[in-house]
């Protein structure tokens, strides 16, 4: 599609009042993958393409004109792997998964309590992959006693996975060095649990190794985290089975990793595309569905793309979807629900 037709306006979603507030600080599967020089450059020349001489006569015709550029153009979806914050009104603090991006969500934090040692959070792991807690060692808040962090996992032995990543022969830190209070809690898989006054459901998702969703209700707003998870035909056929995890979400972050083609070809590879979560989200009543864990080969480019045909095939099936939104994960969105 032509640059004309990606001029998509993405900024903070609101929905009402809020009951949970999420926000995006790391969208990436698999690597991480920083911009270099050379896709800067790029982005300088096709914006320098679309520009007329009236574009750059003045600072506020400039503002203008980066305001009317594709989303690839003037930004970027992000390079950091995934890592998600949830706050609900009573200031409640939930981390689900650990990758790159909590290293900026913990520069973030040490604004507030958690430079003083006086910060609680929640932390959920969908699994163990790399991609899911290599931010860990570099998590600043972590660093400072008083600080206390609460795991909940099906995973009975998560605390020994995380040991493991900061063995001396993977990193010089250990994790029982990192001052901040951390505990562990075994939670049952597809089971529900509490968190003060928040709902929690965990449903074992089709992925290599084991990986789990998460379903966050609060107040009646329903959040549903499911990355790292391969619905095929074979999965579909039995998708009643994921009723309580999806049914009536208001939103749902979905890993669609891969296009529907290239999901054919990487049968057992453990993701999914964004026509399968479409399906899947017309089918329980989603109202608003987010692509997320983007393949690092990805250019920004084709993730507008990405956006721009799932768009349409959710359009094409309207019958099924009715009313659903369908957005794309970046680095910095916040929606509240």
């Amino acid at each position: 599609m032509s640059d004309n037709h990606n001029r998509y306006v993405f900024c903070k979603i609101h929905a009402g009042n809020t009951d949970m507030k999420i926000k995006l600080w790391g969208v990436r599967g698999s690597i991480p993958t920083p911009l270099n020089g050379e896709l800067i450059e790029n982005k300088v020349r096709r914006a320098l393409k679309l520009a007329t001489p009236g574009d750059v006569t003045s600072d506020e015709a400039i503002n203008t004109f980066i305001e009317t550029l594709p989303f690839s153009v003037k930004g970027t979806y992000g390079g950091n792997t995934t890592a998600v914050q949830v706050t609900t009104d009573d200031g409640d603090i939930i981390m689900i998964d650990c990758g790159s991006g909590i290293i900026n969500l913990g520069k973030e934090m040490l604004k507030g309590p958690f430079s003083k040692g006086k910060g609680v959070a929640s932390v959920f792991l969908t699994h163990t992959h790399w991609d899911h807690i290599q931010g860990i060692p570099f998590f600043a808040p972590f660093y400072f006693e008083g600080n206390r962090f609460n795991f909940y996992s099906p995973f009975e032995d998560l605390k020994k996975r995380l040991e493991y990543q900061h063995s001396p022969d993977h990193f010089p830190i250990s994790l029982e060095y990192m001052p901040a209070t951390k505990e562990f809690f075994r939670v049952a898989e597809d089971e529900e649990f509490y968190l003060n006054d928040i709902r929690v459901f965990t449903k074992r998702m089709p992925h290599p190794g084991g990986s789990y969703g998460y379903r966050i209700e609060h107040n009646g707003s329903v959040f549903v985290y499911t990355s790292d998870c391969e619905f095929n035909i074979d999965e579909i056929d039995t998708i009643n089975q994921y009723t309580e995890l999806f049914h009536d979400a208001d939103l749902a972050l979905f890993d669609t990793q891969y296009t529907f083609e290239e999901s054919i070809n990487k049968l057992d590879w453990g993701h999914s595309s964004a026509s399968i979560a479409i399906d899947i989200a017309g089918g329980f009543n989603i109202k608003h569905l987010v692509l997320f864990h983007h393949d690092p080969n990805y250019s920004d480019e084709k993730l507008d793309n990405v956006l721009a045909n799932a768009r349409i095939y959710q359009k094409m099936n309207a019958k099924k979807t009715g009313k659903l939104k369908v957005d794309i994960a970046y680095e910095g969105l916040e929606i509240d629900i």
